[in-house]
């Protein structure tokens, strides 16, 4: 038997109602405890508190002897000490509001007023201006604020509205007492919630709920107690249950378990009760008794239970209305009393164990996540190693540098020499030095070899480029324009930041459409995490101000343009600083982003407005970044118009994400950037020879987009009935099994592998393969799964047919987007499909990964970059994801299965032994689950790519 909150507490009412007060003031004790500091218990502290008692008690008339008669106001002592005694004095000849009163108050608080309130009247100092109080300093304060009032008028003498301050030392710094004032709100939600709780059960009655002693059902009794009436609270008795023609456990199970609650599971499943057969009862067809020892929690009024096997894998829940027994309730006044304070106890510390355990949390992720960014880069280096490494691997600064070079590799392998240039910050150095020879290899070796003597102490990174002699007529080897650059370690400067400003139409989660607001708001976290300063430019959208995240926007700036008065405003949202463009004729009060005729007429003027406001606030970013045909404009006004008007220093850089839309704009905008993405290498193969992009194939480039593990993360998924990680991801998902066929109306027997579709139904996702893939796993013995909808009714109109020909125990579909069930999707499923014709970069099958789900997709675009096949992969996968040329001794990284063709039997190839997987060897599969979990399909390396590619544009 696990233990018992209502033991516990049953125990606690036995102890004696005379331990009450002292278990109140115990918690009292511990609240105080707990808002205590360590600044606050310095060695100097009492001391201090001392000589500020005695030097606030002294001679009032000597306190004020030497004070300038131009001083209004001071206090005794002139630094205050938190926990003791002070005096205020007010010079009221030395104020306009005070010279006449008759009498005088001082009021005051510490900490913005948030503390320490006093209110006193004032006492003359015979003979002098001078009034004074005596005050006692909070002890939880860092500063003090006060003013005086003139009692007779209520005017007030506030240092010109500005209030009169003294520093407090000896309390907390501002930053501990933000953290007190939590504490204080904890208590108060604690007791709060405590208190609505009791009261709720104080009022509960059996009969409100229906609950009684048995349950009759089947023609046969089901549930009893030993007497046929009703329990008591507080006492150990029986319950028992009948398990007659009920095949959870089997015939010849051993064990049960009884899951209990009481009072409506006012508390969830509060214990858990090894259930055994009944000896004495009738045993045959309808009598099957099984039994088990309760202690009735002292607060019950009704307790509810539902029954599982030994394993929880099949549930009795009384058809969803789960059972209830009545309880009579003999719990008086006192014993209320101690359940109250105890209750308050137990939420107030499961409120501080969940802060602690998120401190840990974000400490643990943020140690993650400098460990995948470091290696990242190490990644980075160890796939460029095979024409370029150092000795030592990382530079270090101040220290010498051997540098190994293989010409092989190359377009140089043809030169006999070889000469290597270096510097250092991206050639902003002045320590850049001559091109230096490189030392040819000796016989059976490839690596050219020089030494830099010494790494500058103020350098952060180091910088190559290779050529084949020195002057007119050698050939270069600098990376395709992007130069050799390694990261220095140990050195006293960093790098200068990037001002990168992305214009766009869409951002997540305030203005979401599709997958480009996802990524515009993800790579401005990226690249502002790495140290950059990133903002955003959108237009202002007729519903942003019903947003919930767009509360704190601001007033920036306003000027006349375009035939109307353009209205800006700022907002931080996900962290990054937006600003918002509103033009005041009405072009964007509109309740969605597209959807109008005159879509592109309005973004090209939002395009101009976007840079107007740029130029007229005298902003000079480094990179305009823009997106897709919406933004594109940008790529064009911005060399036309403003380049030679005072905007001189941007580069254009500019991301497609679908290569399906807008195209002429798309064209145009290539045209004009000085860098061309889209959103995954293999894609970027894809689309080459399209007429967008072939003649600038120069400055295209592909670099995948990556999924926010912030936001997608299974650990903190308030979507999920059991939040998990990587180590503890066969539990999780087991529950969000469960939880994911309850939704959907779906078996649990036998816990078959689920396959889910979680995707828009075009032609792009492959539908005709997902129309195969539910067929096909059910016929496996799989449960299938669907999320999503069609734009077109004829295809929505198939969706829906097959819905309804294969309902039943093992298989659901919803038809709409819905984003809670989204996540329960992602960790529920064993698999995730995703069969796409043709997928620039995709995140559902990173997204997949995240939260455990083995991928299962057709190799094209992004999926090719992200998934790689368990069976014929291994070595290009360990290429890319590890940057390892060894997967035998490197280890396997691959993480799901792929197909090529676009035909049923394709699929089949992949899908068939993903479920031979699950089925043959359920360990392997299980720990390929966690593999994915772990593996890093964040922002972190396409960061960097693009990082390198901004540097490129400016010319470093």
């Amino acid at each position: 038997m696990m233990a018992s909150r209502a033991a516990c507490a049953a125990r606690a009412v036995d102890g004696g109602r005379c331990g009450r007060a002292r278990r109140r003031g115990a918690v009292r004790a511990e609240a105080r405890g707990a808002a205590r500091v360590s600044a606050r218990a310095s060695s100097g502290t009492a001391e201090a508190r001392s000589d500020a008692e005695t030097s606030a008690r002294g001679d009032a008339l000597a306190q004020t002897a030497s004070v300038g008669a131009d001083v209004k106001a001071f206090t005794v002592p002139a630094t205050l000490v938190a926990g003791a005694p002070a005096r205020v004095f007010v010079n009221v000849d030395a104020s306009g509001a005070l010279r006449e009163a008759s009498g005088v108050t001082a009021l005051g608080g510490c900490n913005g007023w948030r503390c320490g309130a006093f209110e006193r009247s004032m006492t003359r100092v015979s003979g002098t201006p001078w009034m004074y109080a005596d005050i006692d300093v909070d002890e939880n304060a860092y500063e003090m604020t006060y003013v005086f009032k003139n009692d007779g008028t209520s005017a007030y003498e506030n240092n010109d509205s500005r209030d009169f301050t003294a520093a407090v030392e000896h309390g907390p710094t501002p930053e501990e007492f933000a953290e007190i004032l939590k504490l204080l709100a904890i208590d108060e939600r604690a007791r709060a919630e405590a208190n609505a709780e009791v009261d709720r059960e104080m009022s509960m009655t059996s009969s409100d709920v229906g609950a009684g002693v048995t349950l009759e059902k089947y023609g046969r009794t089901i549930v009893k107690t030993p007497n046929g009436e009703p329990l008591s609270s507080g006492s150990k008795t029986q319950v028992f249950w009948n398990k007659a023609q009920n095949p959870i456990g089997g015939a010849d199970a051993t064990s049960l378990i009884m899951h209990v609650g009481y009072n409506e599971w006012i508390r969830g499943v509060e214990e858990k009760f090894t259930m055994r057969r009944a000896s004495g009862e009738a045993q045959d067809e309808n009598n099957d008794w099984w039994v088990c020892d309760i202690p009735v929690s002292p607060t019950a009024s009704v307790l509810n239970f539902v029954i599982s096997d030994a394993d929880e894998q099949s549930w009795d829940n009384n058809d969803k209305e789960n059972f209830r027994v009545a309880v009579k309730n003999v719990a008086d006044e006192d014993v209320w009393a101690v359940i109250r304070e105890l209750r308050f106890e137990e939420k107030r510390a499961a409120a501080l164990r969940a802060i602690k355990e998120e401190k840990e949390r974000l400490a643990r992720r943020a140690k993650e996540a400098a460990k995948a960014k470091q290696i990242a880069i190490e990644v980075g280096l160890k796939q460029q190693a095979f024409i370029i490494y150092t000795e030592p691997k990382v530079p270090q600064a101040g220290q010498p540098l051997k540098v190994f070079y293989n010409k092989n590799n190359t377009h140089l392998n043809w030169s006999q020499d070889i000469h290597m240039t270096g510097g250092f910050n991206r050639w902003t150095h002045a320590g850049a030095g001559e091109p230096l020879k490189m030392t040819p290899p000796k016989e059976g070796e490839e690596f050219y070899t020089a030494v830099v003597p010494s790494v500058p102490n103020d350098s952060w990174m180091v910088d190559f480029v290779f050529s084949s002699g020195i002057g007119e007529g050698a050939q270069y080897d600098n990376r395709g324009g992007r130069d050799y650059h390694l990261p220095v370690s140990g050195g006293n400067a960093k790098k200068p930041p990037l001002h990168v400003v992305h214009i766009a139409v869409e951002m997540a989660p305030i203005a979401k459409v599709g997958g480009l607001a996802d990524v515009v708001t993800a790579i401005s976290r990226a690249i502002q995490d790495n140290g950059h300063q990133v903002e955003i430019i959108l237009p202002k959208y007729q519903f942003f101000n019903n947003s919930v995240l767009l509360g704190g926007r601001e007033y920036e700036t306003h000027f006349d343009w375009g035939g109307t008065t353009i209205r800006v405003e700022k907002c931080i949202v996900e962290g990054l600083q937006c600003f918002f463009v509103e033009p005041q004729n009405n072009m964007f009060s509109t309740d969605s982003v597209y959807g109008r005729n005159d879509d592109g007429e309005r973004f090209n003027f939002f395009c101009n407005a976007a840079l107007e406001f740029l130029n007229r606030t005298a902003r000079q970013p480094d990179i305009l970044h823009c997106h897709d045909w919406s933004s594109a404009e940008v790529a064009r006004a911005y060399w036309q118009h403003y380049h030679h008007n005072g905007m001189h220093k941007p580069k254009v850089a500019f991301t497609i994400h679908n290569m399906n839309y807008g195209q002429a704009k798309l064209s145009e905008a290539v045209h004009h950037s000085q860098m061309t993405t889209t959103v995954s290498r293999s894609y970027a193969g894809e689309v080459s020879g399209s007429s967008v992009v072939n003649g600038n194939l120069q400055k295209f480039y592909g670099v995948r987009n990556g999924i926010d593990p912030d936001i997608w993360d299974p650990e903190i998924d308030n979507f999920l009935p059991m939040k998990y990680n990587a180590e503890t991801c066969v539990q999780g998902k087991a529950a969000a099994r469960a939880e994911l066929r309850s939704r959907l109306g779906m078996s649990g027997w036998d816990d078959k592998p689920i396959v889910g579709v979680v995707s828009r139904l075009t032609a792009q996702k492959g539908v005709h393969l997902i129309k195969h893939a539910a067929h096909h796993t059910l016929a496996r013995g799989g449960q299938f799964v669907l999320l999503g909808s069609a734009p077109d009714p004829k295809i929505q109109g198939e969706f829906n047919g097959l819905a309804n020909s294969l309902s039943g125990d093992d298989s659901g579909f919803f038809f709409a987007f819905d984003e809670p069930l989204s996540h329960l999707m992602y960790a529920g499923c064993d698999i995730i499909l995703v069969p796409s014709m043709f997928e620039p970069c995709g995140l559902t099958q990173m997204i997949s990964m995240r939260y455990g789900a083995v991928p299962v997709v057709r190799a094209t675009g992004g999926l090719r970059d992200t998934v790689f096949d368990v069976d014929n992969e291994k070595e290009r996968a360990a290429w890319e994801i590890a940057g390892s040329s060894d997967w035998k001794t490197d280890g396997d990284v691959t993480n799901g299965f792929s197909f090529e063709g676009t035909d049923e039997g394709s699929l089949d190839y992949a899908l068939d032994r993903c479920l031979d997987a699950f089925y043959n060897d359920r360990e392997w599969f299980r720990s390929l689950q966690k593999r994915d979990m772990l593996q890093d399909w964040s922002w972190n390396k396409p960061a960097l790519e693009y990082e390198e590619l901004y540097f490129k544009c400016i010319g470093q």
